[in-house]
């Protein structure tokens, strides 16, 4: 507890944490007995699980949501602090297995894979950004009734933009005022490097884009989040948090699915559990359908314990086959580089951004996340690496294929080598660096984030023990070509950080000695060195998708194949990656799964 507050003193928030009620409150649990029957279970209250219960039991079923964890913790609800939310009483730490040419200069040469646990799911811990991702990105799955023309209205449906009249006239068409899911932009930081960034992508020829969900998605922008009232808006709040939702939907928390009962015709019946403290077992059953929604690594899991998934896995487990299915195949996540810029800040700041002690470290609002609001979205392809600017000649321009974005830590702070660098996951060669530079300079963070990967990795089974965690492999960078788009990505950091806004603020790229990076007489500028560079600095912006996809493992409607009355919805069922964060693609997924559900039992 005491890194955590450390944690919220470097972030500012410790005069919130304890003052700062939430404007809402959340279900109260039920305590379940053997053999219950609902209508509808739904497993996990995530992104997607939430908004499906939520929609049934609004619309007069019978449902149960199942969550393995609890309420999230009263630090999630301060944008400011999301930082902190590595904390293991609401975050998954997976362990993943390393394929050894990505994250070398992570502990155990291994990828992280955090994932929320809790009410929300991951959207009570992440960076809170509402990026649809393009249009393109649907119509391109070809698969009937999922284009852009038939998923704009669920994103519509839960979206309540509350700061429409900030947006051009032009981004009207495209956003809707009145959703659950109160979003808007984030309190201003008053950090100077926030117009800094900016102005230093359009002195590159990068547009200001004031929407990125709007006519255009390339450009410098100010993310619109998942933020009301100056607090989280996680799917916990905006759905299981309405009154007339907690007068209807029973919510099971602290209760951990182990399972789908299957019968022998292939028809699912309802969900093994372990409830409660002392970890009851139970059996739950639904006499119309159960949904899984308990996320891309958990999902798959669930399927193949119940003889769902890959034969020859399933048959190595000793786990009766009951549909031979690719469930946990195709995973594949947004991997990024870092990049770190220094910079010393000026003493002539206002005193109110100011931290009373002598570091002079920038201090954000409670309702800011600093500079990680500004991102930029871009087709490196159409960026001209002799004259450095941003061309914008052809359609493909339209399309981006890297996302840039950054975190802001703050000079002089002991605190920052134990908590800020260790949640990046950095191995202590690269801790030590960085926290020696931190002493005399602030240090922006810049990630290059290739936005539609073309490595994937796999999910498995560890074991038949259901409270034992998958075994993930996530095999970022096995493909060249993601490489090659890191290379271009940090190549354009590089003009930015050369730009006069850049240079006026002092601020120079931090050059790591990594000592693998440096043989055959490599050169630190070189393509190879950033190639070498790439490997070793890859992170997971933790947004697996693909392991239960529609169109192989699903129908077009979520169901999965050869199992009736089962469904998911999830990131899972995502057949590839957004461009950009699919937080927001994943809700509206569990909003069209809702409907269908409802379209199917009137039929």
């Amino acid at each position: 507890m005491l890194v955590f507050l450390l944690l919220l003193s470097v972030l500012g928030t410790t005069q919130f944490a304890g003052a700062l009620p939430p404007s809402f409150s959340l279900p109260v649990g039920v305590t379940l007995t053997d053999g219950e029957e609902f209508e509808y279970i739904v497993v996990g209250a995530g992104a997607a699980g939430a908004p499906v219960a939520a929609r049934l039991a609004l619309a007069g079923a019978s449902v149960l949501l199942v969550e393995a964890g609890g309420d999230p913790d009263p630090i999630s609800w301060v944008p400011a602090a999301f930082v902190a939310l590595a904390n293991p009483a609401m975050n998954y730490q997976y362990k993943t297995i390393s394929n050894n040419v990505s994250c070398l200069s992570s502990r155990n040469r291994a990828c992280q894979a955090r994932r929320g646990k809790g009410l929300g799911g991951t959207t009570s811990i992440n960076y809170m950004m509402y990026v649809r991702g393009n249009r393109h990105d649907f119509d391109e799955l070809n698969i009937t009734g999922w284009s852009w023309k038939d998923m704009k209205p669920y994103f519509l449906r839960y979206e309540g933009l509350q700061d429409l009249d900030l947006l051009p006239p032009s981004s009207i068409p495209y956003h809707n005022t009145t959703g659950t899911m109160k979003i808007g932009f984030f309190e201003d930081s008053k950090n100077p490097w926030h117009s800094r960034i900016i102005d230093g992508y359009e002195a590159l020829n990068f547009p200001r884009n004031p929407d990125v969900n709007g006519i255009s998605q390339i450009g410098v922008s100010r993310i619109i989040g998942y933020t009301y009232g100056n607090e989280r808006m996680s799917t916990a709040r905006g759905y299981l948090g309405r009154d007339d939702v907690k007068r209807k939907l029973k919510v099971a928390k602290y209760t951990r699915c182990t399972g789908i009962i299957i019968d022998d015709d292939n028809v699912a019946r309802g969900i093994t559990v372990v409830h409660g403290p002392f970890k009851t077992a139970l059996r739950l059953y639904a006499s119309r359908e159960v949904i899984l929604s308990a996320g891309a690594l958990v999902t798959p899991q669930l399927l193949m314990l119940s003889g769902v998934g890959p034969a020859d896995h399933l048959n190595e487990m000793g786990i009766p086959v009951r549909v031979d299915l690719p469930v946990g195949n195709n995973m594949t996540d947004q991997s990024l580089v870092s990049i770190f810029v220094k910079a010393e800040e000026s003493l002539n700041l206002p005193k109110e951004i100011l931290n009373s002690s002598e570091s002079g470290m920038l201090v954000p609002p409670s309702g800011s996340i600093s500079l990680t609001d500004v991102a930029t979205f871009v087709n490196t392809l159409c960026y001209d690496f002799v004259n450095r600017q941003l061309t914008g000649n052809s359609t493909e321009c339209e399309l981006p294929t890297t996302q840039f974005y950054n975190l802001y830590i703050g000079r002089g702070l002991p605190v920052v080598e134990q908590v800020i660098f260790r949640y990046l996951g950095l191995d202590d060669s690269v801790v030590n660096q960085l926290s020696e530079v931190s002493k005399n300079y602030a240090l922006i963070r810049m990630t290059s984030v290739p936005l539609q990967p073309k490595s994937s990795g796999t999910v498995r089974l560890a074991s038949v023990d259901p409270l034992q965690a998958p075994v993930i492999f996530p095999n970022y960078l096995s493909d060249d070509r993601d490489l090659e788009e890191m290379v271009r990505g940090i190549r354009i950091i590089e003009h930015l950080i050369e730009t006069t806004v850049f240079k006026a603020a002092g601020a120079s790229l931090v050059r790591l000695e990594l000592k693998d990076c440096l043989s055959d007489g490599q050169q630190q500028d070189s393509d190879e060195y950033w190639r070498c560079y790439a490997r070793h600095l890859t992170s997971t912006t933790f947004h697996s998708v693909g392991t239960s996809a529609l169109g192989r493992v699903l129908d077009a409607r979520l169901r999965v194949r050869g199992v009736a009355r089962l469904r998911v919805a999830d990131a899972s069922a995502l057949p590839r990656l957004p461009r950009g964060n699919p937080a927001a693609a994943v809700i509206a997924l569990g909003e069209r799964l809702a409907d269908f559900l409802l379209e199917d039992n009137v039929n």
